[in-house]
């Protein structure tokens, strides 16, 4: 139930809900009929997403990303990036759905098997009508029974969660600077070899196994890419 709260809340803070402060926890409380615990647990993920900084006495404060760009996307959001885009959510148009054997490059950009049947899925995704990203990702079929185009439209991992109780445990991502296929380049119009900001992503469940993988190259005027880290003081 707190995945569920922590994903409102920060969807009602990337759509300026809240544009200084969260509510107190029992003001949550009372609104999410849920326990302090509860509150608590859904309060920590939002912190650890980097939406909001704790002050001691004072409750949660939301950090402002406007100064940097009105695109801002939150590397340190597991849920699903298509919908924690500030100033989105996006929009996507399928542009390539099938079920193929997983190559040699597609296994050892995904951790999986070679010759794993995989779902691929190619979406050119937008944000207030301008070209976002093009993104290319795959579902182990062993993971994921079934997965359409139509389900392609919309959030593929609030489907995921909806109907199979998916929910990442973690992320391994990779970003470089990468010439995107002539392919690629045509369905954004782009110039052939054109260098774009590259996102390589695998997504994990808790029992280790890998439920996605995805390349996404980003075009997005003025896009910010944020992290959020928990320092560790090593010389305790």
């Amino acid at each position: 139930m707190y995945h569920d709260i922590a994903e409102q809340l920060i969807q009602d803070i990337l759509a300026g809900q809240y544009p200084v402060k969260l509510p107190t926890e029992q003001v949550l409380m009372d609104r999410y009929q849920a326990s302090r615990n509860t509150i608590r647990k859904a309060l920590d993920v939002v912190f650890a997403h980097g939406l909001v900084r704790r002050v001691q006495g004072s409750g949660y404060y939301v950090i402002d990303h406007s100064a940097q760009s009105d695109a801002v996307l939150n590397m340190s959001i597991g849920f699903d990036q298509t919908a924690m885009v500030k100033g989105g959510p996006l929009t996507s148009k399928v542009v390539k759905f099938a079920l193929i054997p997983a190559t040699v490059a597609l296994a050892q950009r995904g951790n999986v098997n070679r010759g794993d049947s995989v779902y691929q899925v190619v979406r050119l995704r937008y944000l207030k009508g301008q070209l976002y990203d093009l993104e290319e990702s795959y579902f182990p079929q062993a993971i994921v029974p079934h997965l359409s185009a139509e389900i392609a439209k919309g959030s593929i991992f609030a489907y995921l969660r909806n109907t199979y109780q998916m929910v990442g445990s973690t992320t391994e991502n990779c970003i470089q600077s990468l010439p995107v296929p002539a392919e690629y380049a045509d369905l954004m119009e782009l110039p052939a070899k054109t260098n774009c900001l590259c996102l390589d992503g695998i997504n994990y469940l808790a029992s280790g196994k890998v439920f996605n993988f995805s390349r996404t190259y980003f075009v997005y005027q003025g896009l910010t890419l944020y992290y959020h880290t928990t320092n560790i003081d090593l010389e305790r």
